[in-house]
């Protein structure tokens, strides 16, 4: 099952980042972030308001699974920031460079 896969990927990843451990039980703890894992100035809640950006592009593309899901983008953060943590070049230009709002100049000659 999907699930299963997905949680117990998550589960190894915890495991093999001490950091993302520590991030992910005082989360658990607390309801709050730590943001002692600091990757080029980059912490789990910049992820989760960049990935938030994206997924309200979605909905306004009509893919509506994505609303309403604050545990799964919960967790996506944490998943991300294992994968910035291996090999953060490519994840720091999207966070820099990519969002899935509208704004002014964004298409650059428009």
């Amino acid at each position: 099952n999907k699930d299963d896969v997905y949680r117990e990927e998550f589960i190894r990843r915890l495991a093999d980042s001490p950091a993302l451990y520590k991030e992910f039980m005082y989360y658990l703890d607390n309801q709050d972030f730590l943001c002692e894992m600091n990757i080029e100035g980059i912490t789990i809640p910049d992820i989760l308001v960049w990935q938030v950006d994206k997924f309200k592009a979605g909905i306004d593309e009509g893919r509506f699974e994505l609303k309403y899901n604050a545990d799964a983008m919960l967790l996506a953060a944490f998943n991300t920031m294992y994968d910035v943590e291996r090999d953060p070049a490519p994840y720091l230009e999207n966070f820099r460079t990519v969002t899935g709002s509208d704004y002014e100049d964004k298409i650059k000659g428009y």
